[in-house]
């Protein structure tokens, strides 16, 4: 069987790296990595902003899946620089969606559950989303710009990704409040957001299936647990031995952030398990992400 070219825009962030140490072993993948600062040799640069370079760079490299990871994602910045956030999360999209055409490539695009207002939780693919700021309004802008402009499609909502990326992993929740804990410092983590956090390994694995089964249209790809931040932290804090005490639940009202967070906005994943791909549960995935720093320390 011929291998398949995956090409990965944002392949030098969290998930980007991920997915091109996961997807990078598998023997029918073949990986390209984009992303508009490269940090590693064999990564092309890509700015998606520029649709007549995005269309000359998959022209090039003729893909037959793009995964596109690459986005605006700081929620609270996003309320700030509105204009920067449309043009790459939702233009930049547009111009990923020309490129896939151009050379008649499946797209997986990752978005995310904030498109959701997080009134109920629980949500399914078949629930209308109802983006409450502008990331969340961005975001599922660009999944309907997907959905009418692309010729194959398939979008992925994952949700709080979590886990060890070597040196990458500057951004994960999961990896600051351990480092805070461990120096023991205070941490203050809000009680009051729900959601169903994902291991960025997991995702990484059932992107690969999805591929392999040639699957289309919206996939919930997260974990089984329903936690807050706050919860997420004390199991951090028991798994890696660490002082509970300073973890301080807050409300998501004295957290004063400047975009308005979903009050829970958990995903329903009986679609993925139906298609035979499980994930971990939070505890588990916590415990290898515990491993994977032991082992990367070595």
């Amino acid at each position: 069987m011929a291998k398949q070219k995956i090409l990965i825009t944002g392949a030098a962030g969290f998930l980007g790296t991920k997915l091109r140490k996961v997807l990078g072993k598998d023997k029918i993948f073949s990986i390209i990595g984009t992303d508009l600062q490269p940090r590693e040799e064999g990564i092309i640069k890509l700015d998606i902003t520029d649709k007549e370079v995005v269309i000359k760079i998959f022209k090039e490299q003729r893909p037959n899946v793009v995964i596109h990871t690459a986005a605006m994602s700081d929620v609270d910045g996003c309320e700030d620089r509105k204009e920067l956030a449309w043009k790459i999360n939702v233009d930049g999209t547009k111009n990923i969606v020309e490129g896939c055409n151009a050379v008649d490539c499946t797209m997986l695009h990752i978005s995310t559950d904030f498109v959701f207002d997080g009134e109920r939780g629980n949500y399914t693919e078949h629930d209308t989303p109802n983006p409450l700021y502008y990331y969340a309004k961005t975001k599922y802008a660009g999944e309907q710009a997907v959905q009418d402009n692309c010729k194959d499609w398939i979008i992925v909502r994952p949700e709080v990704l979590y886990g060890f990326n070597g040196n990458n992993t500057e951004r994960s929740f999961t990896v600051w409040a351990v480092q805070n804990l461990k120096e023991k410092k205070r941490i203050d983590v809000v009680n009051d957001q729900y959601s169903t956090p994902t291991l960025i390994d997991d995702i990484a694995h059932a992107i690969g299936v999805l591929i392999k089964k040639r699957k289309r249209g919206i996939w919930h790809v997260a974990g089984p647990d329903r936690l807050s931040r706050h919860d997420m932290a004390v199991a951090l804090a028991e798994e890696f031995g660490l002082d509970k005490k300073l973890i301080i639940p807050i409300t998501s009202e004295a957290l004063k952030q400047k975009a308005l967070r979903p009050r829970d906005s958990s995903l329903n994943t009986e679609k993925l398990k139906d298609n035979g791909i499980m994930m971990h549960g939070f505890r588990e995935g916590v415990k290898m992400m515990r491993e994977q720093m032991e082992e990367h320390k070595q």
